[in-house]
C-alpha cells in the first residue's frame, strides 16, 4: 500500500485575485506595523544582553571567556561584523532590531512553502499572514534575540524534510540546519529529541504490509543517520573555532554548564512539582495528542501525509515536554512550533467544504475574528503605546556620556550595552537561583572594589541581597544611572555642627548641594575648592552651605548630572 497521489499542483491563478490582494494587504500592514514597533516597542532585557554579546565581538573580546554568556555563540558571531560597521550609539540598538526584518520575511517564506507543501495553497497563504500577525510570533520576532535565527533554522529544516519521502539528502540538509540551530540556541536539543519522539510515534501510522514497511524503514533509518551526521557540522565547527582561542571550555562551561545549573532541581522548582508527576502530565497529554493525529493525516495533501503527520507529531511532543520538563519556558521558547501550529489550524477552518473558487462562509467567519483580534493586539502593544523604547536608549545614551571605551560598569544582563561588565556573570533567573542556593558567590563588591567602577544601573529587586546593600550604600541615583556616591545626613540643627559619611569606593568626588551647585565648607579640615580624590575611610564635613548635600562622583557632576 504506498501515499495516496498528491493533487494537481495548485497555482496562485486557482485562487480569487481579490483573496490574493486581501492577503497581500495584511502582509503590508504586518510590515508597516513591525517598523512601527522597531522604534516604539519596549525593549525586552535580554535583547541588551545580545547586543553587549554581539559588542563583545567588536572590541576584540572572546565571549565565555572574557565576558559571560549561557546562550550557544553563532547569532553573535554572525552580527558581530553589522555591529562593527554600525558603530557605538544609540542608534545601533534599532538598526539591530531592523535585522531582524529579513529573518521575518523568511520564517513567512519558509511558512509558505510548508503550507503548501502539507495543505493547500489556500491554506498555505492564509497561513501564512496568520502566522505574520500573531501576536507572540510578531512581537517576539522584531525583538533582537537569537531565537529568531533559531527559528528560521528549524523552519528550513521542516521545509527540507518534508520536501518528499525520506532520502538522505533531505536528512542532510535538515541535519545541517538543526546543527545551525543547536549553535544558535541549546533548546534545539528539546526539539531534536521532539523530532525523535514524533518520528516513533509516527510509526504506529504506518502502512501495514512487511515489504512496504520495511522499505519505509530503510529509508527513514538513511534519512535519520544523514540527518546526525549533518547536525554534527556546525558545532564543531564552532568548538574548533573557540579551541584555537582557548576557550572551549569556557564555552562549555557558560553554554551548557551554567544552564544545568537549572535543573534537575531547579526545573523541579520551577514547575512545583517532582518528576514522577511532570511524567505522568507529560504522560496524558500524549492522549489527545494522539486523538487528533489521524485527523491530521487526512486534513491536508494526500501525498504528504505521513511529513504532516511527523510534524505535527514533533510540536506536540515539543510543547508536551517544554511544558513538563524544561526548567524555564519563555515566549520565545514556542516561537518554532507557531507557525506550523497556525498551519494547521487554518487547514481545519479552510479546507473543509471550502470551494476552490472562494472562501467558504466558515472560512470568512474565521479570518475575520482571527485577523481582527491580531491586529487589535498589535496595536495596542504597539503604536497606540507610543514610544516606550525611551527607558533603555537612555539608560545607554548615559552610559556613554559618562565612561569611556574602557570603563567598566555595573549592570544586570548588558543593559549598557557598550561597556564591559564589572560582575562577570549575568544576573538572570539562573544565576539568582544559583546565589540563592549557594551556588554562586556574590562577590558584586570586591569585583567594584577591583575594577574601580563608578556606574551602576539603578536599584532593582534582582540584585542579590549583599550586592544590592553595597550598592545602595556607595552609588546615588542622578537618572537614569547610579552614579559613586552618596547622600550625607544633615547635621543637628547647630552652628559648627560637621556631618561624618564613610567612603568605600576612592574616586575624584565633588560635594554638592540642592542644583548641583557646589557645596561649601571644609573637607577633614581643608577648605572645599572644587572636586578632589577622595580615599577609602571615615571622613568629616563642615558645611558653610545649608543642606542637603551630595557626595558626587565628580565626573557626573561635570557632565551636568545631579542627585537632586
Amino acid at each position: 500500500m504506498t501515499e495516496p497521489r498528491t493533487r494537481p499542483p495548485e497555482s496562485a491563478a486557482a485562487l480569487p485575485a481579490r483573496e490574493i490582494a486581501a492577503a497581500a494587504v495584511l502582509l503590508v500592514a504586518a510590515l508597516a506595523l513591525r517598523l512601527l514597533g522597531v522604534f516604539q516597542i519596549r525593549f525586552n532585557s535580554d535583547e541588551a544582553q545580545h547586543a553587549h554579546l554581539i559588542w563583545g565581538w567588536t572590541r576584540g573580546l572572546v565571549q565565555y571567556r572574557d565576558y559571560f554568556d549561557n546562550h550557544t555563540p553563532l547569532f553573535h558571531l554572525l552580527w558581530a561584523p553589522l555591529a562593527a560597521a554600525l558603530g557605538e550609539s544609540v542608534s545601533t540598538l534599532f538598526w539591530l532590531r531592523l535585522s531582524m526584518l529579513p529573518l521575518y520575511a523568511i520564517a513567512l517564506v519558509l511558512t509558505f512553502v510548508l503550507g503548501r507543501r502539507l495543505f493547500s495553497l489556500r491554506t498555505a497563504l492564509w497561513g501564512t499572514v496568520l502566522t505574520a500577525l500573531l501576536p507572540p510570533f510578531f512581537l517576539k520576532t522584531l525583538e533582537l534575540r537569537t531565537d529568531v535565527l533559531w527559528t528560521v533554522c528549524w523552519l528550513g529544516a521542516a521545509v527540507a524534510l518534508c520536501g518528499g519521502p525520506p532520502s538522505g539528502r533531505r536528512g542532510l540538509a535538515a541535519g545541517l540546519l538543526l546543527g545551525a540551530a543547536a549553535a544558535v540556541s541549546l533548546k534545539t536539543t528539546l526539539l531534536v529529541a521532539a523530532l525523535a519522539g514524533g518520528a516513533l510515534l509516527g510509526l504506529a501510522y504506518g502502512p501495514r504490509g512487511g515489504g512496504e514497511r520495511g522499505g519505509r524503514a530503510r529509508a527513514g533509518l538513511l534519512a535519520a543517520g544523514s540527518l546526525l551526521a549533518g547536525m554534527l557540522v556546525v558545532p564543531l565547527v564552532v568548538a574548533a573555532y573557540f579551541q584555537a582561542r582557548g576557550a572551549l571550555g569556557a564555552m562549555l562551561a557558560g553554554a551548557v554548564g551554567h544552564n544545568l545549573l537549572a535543573g534537575p532541581a531547579g526545573a523541579a522548582a520551577s514547575h512545583g512539582k517532582g518528576w514522577l508527576a511532570r511524567t505522568l502530565t507529560f504522560a496524558l497529554g500524549l492522549a489527545p495528542l494522539l486523538a487528533a493525529a489521524p485527523w491530521v493525516r487526512r486534513s491536508g495533501r494526500p501525498g504528504a501525509a505521513d511529513r504532516r503527520l511527523l510534524l505535527f507529531l514533533t510540536c506536540g511532543v515539543y510543547l508536551l515536554a517544554l511544558l513538563a520538563f524544561w526548567p524555564l519556558v519563555t515566549s520565545q521558547s514556542y516561537l518554532p512550533i507557531e507557525p506550523f501550529l497556525v498551519l494547521v489550524l487554518a487547514g481545519a477552518f479552510l479546507e473543509r467544504g471550502a470551494a476552490v473558487a472562494g472562501l467558504s462562509r466558515t472560512a470568512v467567519v474565521f479570518l475575520t475574528l482571527g485577523l481582527a483580534a491580531e491586529l487589535a493586539i498589535n496595536l495596542y502593544k504597539g503604536p497606540l503605546r507610543g514610544d516606550a523604547t525611551r527607558p533603555q536608549t537612555a539608560l545607554v545614551a548615559a552610559a556613554l556620556r559618562l565612561t569611556g571605551p574602557d570603563e567598566p560598569v555595573f549592570d544586570l544582563k548588558g543593559e549598557t550595552v557598550f561597556r564591559r561588565r564589572a560582575f562577570f556573570p549575568v544576573l538572570e533567573d539562573i544565576t539568582r537561583s544559583a546565589m540563592a542556593a549557594g551556588r554562586i558567590a556574590d562577590t558584586i563588591p570586591e569585583d567594584l572594589l577591583a575594577s574601580g567602577t563608578c556606574v551602576a544601573v539603578p536599584d532593582s529587586p534582582r540584585l542579590p541581597p549583599r550586592g544590592r546593600a553595597f550598592l545602595d550604600a556607595n552609588f546615588i541615583l542622578v537618572s537614569p544611572l547610579r552614579v559613586c556616591g552618596q547622600l550625607l545626613p544633615q547635621p543637628p540643627p547647630r552652628a559648627g555642627a560637621a556631618v561624618e559619611f564613610t567612603v568605600r569606593l576612592p574616586a575624584r568626588y565633588l560635594l554638592v548641594g540642592r542644583g548641583g551647585a557646589a557645596a561649601r565648607g571644609r573637607l577633614d579640615g581643608a577648605a572645599l575648592d572644587g572636586a578632589r580624590f577622595i580615599a577609602a575611610g571615615k571622613h568629616r564635613f563642615e558645611p558653610d552651605s545649608p543642606p542637603p548635600w551630595a557626595l558626587l562622583w565628580a565626573r557626573a557632576a561635570e557632565r551636568g548630572f545631579s542627585p537632586f
